[in-house]
């Protein structure tokens, strides 16, 4: 496994979600519209494609997740009686980099493109890419595994970790980090997508870095914590769910 290969590849990624809540109304007509209310939230991508495809949890860039942190964000400076009243209409801008990269390609803050997003039930997998002007040079692609990890297997987490305060703080981000452990068990979704437990020590911010096996190919995807008994576990998508998004949206 070559370290400096991975490490090139992973990007971290700044989601900004803004937009408005619809206050609700007093009983005599609709209610009114919020001021501007804004989230930023932090992860980590790395490289799936040729064409600046990159791969992240989906819960990172999804709009229900966007909803959510807008309406959070607005209960924060508003007293509510009926929470589940509030709707929130939002926009989503996600931005790509490689702070404290050693020779990193993407040297500039560059705009991700949402492609497709697989909801946190369903697979917690999105799909992102850098195609447009000033796009410039892509780093390289990181290879698929063929097939799921097995219980016992070694495995490799890499993502940044903790929260960068945003772009205007770059110096606070730290470099990409390399966090090994063991596939524990196999952890399916409510509705069936197929995931894996591993006991490598993740932190916030790393959710929608890859898993790799000892070869340096992809497995899986951090996708969040668990605690089970007395240790906390880390649940990965599976291989095939990762194959079968990059496989719909013509990603070789």
């Amino acid at each position: 496994m070559n370290l400096q290969d991975l490490d090139n590849s992973v990007v971290f990624l700044v989601t900004t979600v803004s937009g408005y809540v619809l206050e609700p109304g007093d009983g005599e007509g609709d209610g009114a519209r919020s001021a501007e209310v804004t989230a930023v939230r932090t992860c980590t991508g790395w490289m799936a494609g040729e064409g600046g495809e990159i791969v992240t949890a989906g819960h990172c860039v999804g709009r229900d997740e966007g909803r959510g942190a807008v309406v959070a964000s607005y209960l924060s400076d508003h007293d509510v009686a009926d929470e589940a009243a509030l709707v929130a209409e939002v926009e989503i801008r996600v931005m790509a980099g490689q702070p404290g990269v050693d020779g990193a390609i993407i040297t500039d803050w560059v705009r991700a493109r949402i492609v497709d997003v697989m909801p946190a039930e369903q697979g917690d997998l999105a799909l992102l890419r850098i195609d447009g002007p000033g796009a410039g040079p892509r780093p390289p692609a990181l290879a698929i595994a063929r097939d799921d990890p097995r219980p016992g297997d070694r495995v490799t987490a890499i993502g940044f970790p903790g929260a960068g305060g945003g772009v205007s703080e770059e110096r606070a981000i730290q470099p990409p980090s390399f966090k090994s452990g063991t596939v524990s068990t196999r952890r399916a979704s409510p509705r069936g997508a197929a995931g894996y437990e591993i006991d490598a020590d993740l932190g916030p911010g790393m959710a929608g870095g890859p898993i790799v096996d000892e070869r340096g190919r992809v497995v899986g995807v951090n996708s969040h914590a668990t605690r089970g008994g007395y240790k906390e576990f880390n649940v990965v998508t599976g291989t095939a769910e990762l194959r079968r998004l990059l496989a719909g949206n013509g990603v070789g």
